[in-house]
């Protein structure tokens, strides 16, 4: 109990100013300096340098959170984003993390003060699950404590909180080695649920990436424990950690399989492994001289003086960051060279091999080119977060070795025992809270996409009616200076107007490849973020049937279709011809549009006119997954074009009903609500173990 109280506490005191003084964990400070927000208000007085990184934490996952935030307080759960490129399957998008059950404190809170909590359970759960798993290794209380707070506060989850999807998947990686401990240790009950809650919940976090390699750790980690108890003659027994295993992948499906169909029809989904994207791996993996950063994390500086070394390679502060504390280390070593039994020779083999494959070595290669899809995802850096794991395992193990040294039996050798392991702690927590809290960027809450006279114009263009284009040139965006950008893609969904652009790591392949790259002549993202979509030829023909009504820009534009409506905080907001975005089609041309339109999240109404024989064309993103219904009856949807959607109107229909429910989430959330089930009902049953026991773990 004193162990959790601890981990607690530090959770809280770490994250203090979010929980309890109005800050926000997103690199704010980046978008004061953008327009409007740079004219409406004074930029934030910061001297953190621009990262594109961390830039993500405001750009995307707070908008995400806030759509998610609405839809759970609306009682519509936002599978479906109208804001970024004409209408988006947000599901599809895993860092949405729609289904991940921490995330439906939105329901709660706001999504400022969520951020803060979110990052402070996490924190807390990472520290207490490999506190618990250095228990079942047979570690005291102390040593174990200190490698759930080198873990938890170490150099990937600190350096990467600010993406949140990051952070939770790691954080279930020691819960899930502990689940594996439990069930070879006769508690199968207790160990498959504990191992299917950490795998089902990794993939539910959303980033697919860090899930996967939280899969292939704990698989890695299941089959050498197994194959040592086979060696040494012990009883093994398997059905908790295929039971486990099984039930995690049936956890994740509600977010799994919507991903999956996005990527598929993503322009990612048809790009394979190649020696050319090999080569660029090997431009991104640790460099030895990084190693210096291990024990001093600014050595080579740091993103937020900006004289980080590696952005001239375009190589983040985070991706490189394995600082775990000099005494971590120093405790590892200690480990290695006095205790010499299975346990520090297994985990400093699994550290080595780690780092062998962050640096690039023959495994990496193997898995780039062998392990599919995996060589499509991130840099392999990012398995730092297990080099991290099994060095403050390591650590423990050799405070451990220390403290055991020390007979406890009278009372000054159990003041010098205690005193060991607590100064220890409290030198480690020394190296890594105030390099932690200098390093991630807050901002006060009113300064998060703040109100200003340009963004309530906006809010009032009215989506049924059209779009939004906000011009920010792709040759501005930089990864080396606070881009000159001008309401960045995503801020549609914050302020709620309809846009065409979007930033977002998968989008559908009909819009980016057709209509948006026919609009950008070419391919609409910017050289330095593939993610992103700007398109800036605001002549184009195209933006009219993409029923873009309101052009907004930096500088002056000249054409005979635009109108000024609005000057000011830096911006000219236009108006222009646009098409209906939608469009009632009559049998000799005629073109009247609906008479009343309502929109929502996953779903839209529209009252038609006198319809005979005619069709509806709307100016919204097609994708698998709509269904449309005239008159109660099922109306087939067709694609229209490059990217939008065509229905037929039965005669006699006078209203049409559109609605997102695609058979990828009814079919996940079917296997996800069954295995929770299951995973309940073992669980009630496993606390049998725990009731009335005293038994050491």
């Amino acid at each position: 109990m004193i162990a959790v109280l601890v981990l607690a506490a530090v959770s809280i005191g770490f994250w203090y100013p979010c929980l309890f003084e109005g800050k926000v964990p997103v690199a704010g400070q980046h978008q004061t300096w953008m327009l409007p927000w740079r004219e409406a208000q004074p930029p934030e007085m910061t001297t953190r340098h621009w990262d594109p990184l961390l830039w993500d934490s405001v750009a995307q996952f707070y908008p995400w959170r806030l759509l998610l935030e609405r839809g759970l307080r609306s009682g519509e759960i936002p599978m479906w984003s109208p804001y970024q490129y004409c209408g988006y399957p947000l599901v599809g998008n895993g860092q949405s993390g729609i289904f991940y059950p921490p995330n439906w404190l939105l329901a709660l809170l706001p999504t400022g003060k969520f951020l803060g909590l979110s990052l402070a359970l996490h924190f807390f759960f990472a520290g207490l699950l490999t506190f618990c798993f250095c228990r079942l290794l047979r570690l005291s209380i102390l040593p174990a404590l200190f490698a759930g707070l080198a873990y938890s506060y170490g150099g990937f989850m600190v350096t990467w909180a600010l993406l949140p999807t990051l952070v939770a998947g790691a954080a279930w990686l020691p819960g899930a080695l502990a689940g594996i401990e439990l069930a070879l240790r006769a508690r199968a009950r207790a160990g498959m649920v504990l191992l299917a809650a950490c795998l089902g919940l990794t993939l539910l976090a959303g980033h697919m990436q860090i899930a996967a390699y939280v899969w292939m750790i704990a698989g890695t980690y299941a089959v050498g424990r197994v194959l040592y108890r086979l060696l040494h003659r012990q009883p093994v027994v398997w059905w908790p950690l295929v039971a486990g295993a099984g039930l995690g992948l049936m956890l994740g499906m509600a977010q799994v399989l919507p991903t999956v169909e996005l990527g598929l029809y993503s322009p990612r989904g048809s790009d394979v492994v190649s020696e050319a994207g090999w080569q660029f791996q090997l431009q991104r993996f640790l460099k030895p001289h990084e190693l210096v950063t291990f024990v001093f994390p600014d050595a080579l500086g740091t993103s937020a003086a900006g004289d980080y070394r590696g952005m001239k390679l375009g190589i983040p502060y985070s991706e490189h960051c394995g600082f775990a504390g000099v005494v971590t280390l120093l405790l590892a070593l200690v480990a290695v060279v006095y205790r010499r039994d299975r346990l520090s020779w297994a985990f400093l083999a699994a550290t080595l091999v780690v780092l062998a494959v962050i640096m690039g070595g023959p495994l990496a290669r193997l898995l780039y080119f062998y392990v599919p899809k995996i060589g499509l995802t991130g840099s392999f850096a990012r398995l730092l977060f297990v080099y991290i794991l099994c060095v403050a395992v390591l650590a423990a193990l050799g405070l451990d070795h220390l403290m055991r040294r020390i007979s406890p039996t009278h009372r000054f050798q159990s003041v010098v025992y205690y005193l060991l392991g607590i100064g220890l702690i409290a030198v480690l927590l020394g190296e890594l809270l105030p390099w932690g809290r200098r390093f991630i960027p807050m901002i006060s809450t009113e300064r998060v996409y703040a109100q200003t006279e340009l963004t309530r114009q906006l809010q009032r263009c009215d989506p049924a009616e059209g779009r939004v284009l906000a011009i920010t040139p792709r040759h501005a965006w930089s990864l080396f200076e606070t881009p000159p950008a001008l309401l960045p893609p995503n801020s549609a969904t914050v302020y709620g107007y309809h846009s065409v652009q979007g930033y977002d790591s998968l989008s559908i392949d009909q819009y980016y490849s057709g209509l948006a790259a026919k609009i950008a002549v070419g391919t609409p993202a910017p050289i330095e973020n593939g993610n992103m979509m700007l398109l800036q030829n605001y002549s184009s023909p195209l933006l009219a049937a993409a029923a873009v009504k309101w052009i907004v820009s930096r500088e002056p534009l000249r054409s005979a279709n635009l109108e000024l409506l609005w000057y000011g905080e830096g911006a000219y907001l236009y108006q222009t011809n646009a098409l209906p975005r939608f469009m009632v089609l009559g049998r000799e041309g005629a073109i009247t549009e609906p008479t009343a339109v309502d929109l929502c999240l996953n779903s839209m109404r529209l009252d038609l006119p006198d319809s005979s024989g005619s069709s509806l064309l709307a100016a919204d993103a097609w994708y698998p997954g709509w269904h449309c219904f005239a008159e109660q009856k099922a109306v087939p949807i067709e694609q229209s074009g490059d990217a939008f959607r065509r229905v037929a109107i039965p005669d006699g229909a006078t209203r049409l009903f559109m609605a997102y429910y695609p058979a990828t989430v009814l079919c996940g959330l079917f296997l996800s609500l069954t295995a929770l089930a299951v995973v309940i009902a073992v669980g009630c049953g496993s606390l049998s173990y725990f009731r009335g026991t005293n038994k050491p773990i």
